[in-house]
């Protein structure tokens, strides 16, 4: 039975409906429940925006800080991959004996000997027959004497190490069953390793293995970003007058470009960065360069999906799309076929790029028989060729392919000529710019800490220290200098003026206004300490801007004051301060009046701004410049006889360095670069801003110190390197994430001490 209220919404409801008929719009009666409706409508409508807004600006803002950090992990990537090898040596990976198996045409011919005397061959040669592998080269290199194969990310040797060890056995076997008349003799194998951490470099090359090689001159390794350095830049000679290789008159010693008949990359790339990238694409066509015609790529990595991809997916440590960075600081990309193809393989009619000729995942399992877990692996293998040439062009162009470019020589050359002659302006630029912005230009400088016998006369004027004195570091006990009324010191390459020194000139000058007082007075009663001689200094830059900047400082200018005054009173002299502009480097300098007249110089971080070591000449790119044999001779021509030059200044391999490496267009010759290009997060960024922007810097190995020091006929008293870690608190993720995820940075100086010698 129907209630009233039922029965009379349904004479509502059919009213409603037969009042449409004809109508555009009919008379219609709210609840309060199509108003409540009608409100969450219009707050939903009214809020959708807003909320997109937010999703976009949050999107937007974690893309923002992904690309710090990324940017962050890219400085510091060599850095971590050194702290890596320093903590875990060769004990972490594995010699790897497997690549026979996975790439038997490249390798096989070096286990050959192996399958026979098993009397069968390798299950994993994909039914080829060992004997014919081994009677051949790699691809597209048959009939070769020599074979050079180059690992790109080496680490300490793991894959190459053992090729070299199997090579060696096989060379004996074939002795031991060859005749004297064999006219098949096996090729001889070249091995080049690359890596961008100087410990890993260091570690390979103590291995005997690599030794023996090295002293048969089939091995070289070398500090190398694949991501920033082109393999021009990396000479592979190993004597003094090397082989060289061409096909015209015009002779070039060789270089690793277009050299490589076989080139490996197993798990590097995906330490550089995620795809697309342009450090990433960068690197794909260094590879591509190193090939010969005919060349061999084999390349294996981390695919997509692998077990480790879902351990690290799980905590904020992305950095990019299917990029993580891991715990000790190192990055890792999971690829997938498709990224290798765009990075390496020819599209179309191109042919800048290789062909592909194996590209596939390798998928395993793993099962624990403790737990009965299992551990999905999945990585991507392939093998790529780079197409032959046309037999046509000019003599100079197959010249230039067979000795790896001769126009990326001459640029190279070029380049670093333009920077030496634009170098005084580049610092007129910096120190111009700084005056406008608060960055530090602070270095290692307290005197007092670094070169105690020379500083001791003035430590009692030494500022307090409010954190705590500090251990002084030892120097030997060598002859410092003898009580004297007065010592002049000379800073070269001052730039905004040494704080210890500028420190001593004020507290003189304080000094010297209460000797004054106290004259007048007549109250002055004998000092039970003896007075430090007066300190006069002379401060020396090539940058005009440094020397005006120098000159409006207070305490130079209240030295300043004191002297001049001080000449207008008869009989009594104040101490001598000093400041011109000198360009060191220079054969003819206007310092004559400074000849032989100075007690202590110093050199602080000054020979590294020159440009590179004379005699550091190994490399056919690189210029005999004379600029830091001048240095060091104009300031040997400045020393009083038994006088002495205080020497500190960055050494090779310093974490500045390891930095440099993977800025495009930083490294302008072996150990030398601009630095100030990476202030810019954009990695589009033109690899030509080094013609324009930035200052140099070159790190020294000790032994090159120690030649330019001898050369100028000064004694070495003291020379070693110094090293400093500087470790980060961790408190938080910033700090670390400041540093690419590692929490110490590893400093290192050349610090040395030369005299002038005595003439009897």
């Amino acid at each position: 039975m129907a209630t009233p209220s039922t029965t009379a919404a349904k004479d509502s409801s059919q009213q409603q409906s037969s009042s449409w008929k004809g109508n555009v719009w009919i008379q219609d009666q709210w609840t309060e429940d199509d108003k409540s409706e009608a409100r969450d409508r219009l707050l939903a409508a009214s809020s959708q925006p807003q909320q997109q807004l937010q999703e976009e600006q949050q999107q937007q803002e974690h893309q923002k800080k992904q690309k710090r950090a990324f940017h962050e992990f890219r400085r510091n990537a060599s850095t971590n991959w050194n702290v890596f090898y320093r903590q875990n040596k060769t004990n972490f990976f594995k010699d790897r004996h497997y690549l026979h198996k996975a790439f038997p045409n490249e390798f096989g011919w070096l286990y050959a000997h192996n399958s026979e005397e098993d009397g069968s061959a390798d299950a994993n040669t994909n039914g080829k027959d060992s004997t014919k592998i081994a009677a051949n080269a790699p691809v597209g290199n048959s009939g070769k004497d020599d074979i050079r194969i180059v690992e790109i990310g080496c680490g300490v040797g793991n894959a190459i190490l053992p090729l070299l060890e199997q090579h060696t056995e096989l060379v004996k076997q074939h002795n031991k069953e060859s005749t004297n008349n064999d006219e098949h003799p096996q090729p001889q194998l070249h091995i080049h390793c690359l890596d961008f951490a100087p410990t890993a470099i260091e570690l390979l090359k103590e291995d005997p293995r690599f030794q023996s090689a090295a002293g048969e001159g089939r091995a070289t390794a070398h500090v190398y970003d694949l991501s920033s350095m082109h393999p021009s830049t990396i000479y592979i000679g190993n004597n003094p007058q090397p082989q060289q290789t061409t096909t015209s008159n015009n002779q070039s010693p060789q270089v690793l470009a277009n050299s490589a008949d076989v080139a490996i990359l197993l798990f590097c790339l995906c330490a550089i960065g995620p795809h697309p990238s342009p450090s990433l694409e960068r690197a794909a066509r260094h590879v591509i360069d190193m090939l010969k015609p005919g060349g061999i790529l084999v390349i294996r990595d981390y695919g997509r999906l692998d077990e480790a991809q879902l351990k690290l997916g799980t905590g904020n440590k992305e950095l990019g799309d299917n990029f993580y960075r891991k715990g000790d600081g190192t990055g890792c990309y999971y690829f997938e076929l498709d990224d290798l193809r765009e990075l390496f393989v020819n599209k179309d009619d191109g042919d800048d790029k290789l062909e592909l000729l194996e590209l596939d995942y390798i998928q395993r399992v793993y099962r624990n028989r403790g737990d009965g877990t299992t551990r999905r692996r999945v990585w991507v293998q392939g093998r790529f060729r780079k197409p032959f040439l046309n037999e046509v062009g000019t003599e100079e162009e197959k010249c230039a392919v067979a000795t790896g470019g001769l126009d990326a020589s001459n640029t190279d050359n070029n380049a670093l000529k333009h920077f030496l002659g634009t170098s005084v302006k580049r610092w007129d630029d910096y120190y111009r710019a700084i005056s406008t912005t608060s960055t530090s230009t602070s270095l290692p400088s307290n005197l007092f800490q670094i070169f105690p016998n020379e500083f001791r006369p003035w430590l009692s004027w030494q500022p307090s220290n409010k954190k705590g004195n500090r251990h002084q570091q030892s120097q030997p006990s060598s002859p410092s200098l003898s009580p004297v009324s007065e010592v002049t010191i000379i800073d070269l390459g001052c730039g905004l003026g040494n704080n210890t020194l500028l420190n001593l000139v004020e507290r003189q000058h304080e000094e010297e206004q209460q000797q004054n007082q106290e004259q007048e007075s007549q109250s002055s009663s004998p000092s039970e300490l003896p007075k430090p001689p007066v300190l006069n200094l002379h401060f020396l830059d090539a940058s005009n801007e440094a020397i005006l900047r120098l000159r409006s400082d207070p305490r130079y200018q209240h030295a300043v004051a004191s002297y001049e005054e001080s000449t207008k009173e008869p009989g009594f002299t104040a101490a001598t301060i000093t400041s011109q502009v000198c360009n060191l480097a220079s054969e003819e300098t206007a310092t004559v009046h400074l000849e032989q007249s100075a007690d202590i110089i110093l050199l602080m971080f000054t020979l590294s701004a020159i440009g590179p070591h004379q005699q550091n000449h190994k490399h056919p790119n690189q210029p005999r410049h004379s600029g830091v044999v001048n240095a060091v001779q104009n300031a040997a021509r400045m020393l009083k006889e038994g006088g002495v030059i205080l020497f500190r200044d960055y050494a090779r391999y310093d974490d500045d360095q390891l930095q440099l490496n993977s800025v495009v267009g930083a490294q302008l010759c072996e150990n030398f670069y601009v630095r100030g290009l990476d202030e810019n997060d954009d990695e589009d960024r033109s690899e030509n801003d080094s013609a324009t922007k930035g200052t140099g810097c070159y790190f020294f190995d000790l032994e090159e110190v120690r030649e330019f020091a001898v050369n100028a006929g000064l004694e070495v008293l003291e020379l070693e390197y110094i090293t400093r870690v500087y470790k980060k608190s961790g408190k938080n993720g910033r700090d670390c994430s400041k540093n690419g995820g590692v929490v110490n940075r590893t400093r290192l100086w050349v610090n040395g001490r030369f005299r002038k010698p005595v003439v009897a």
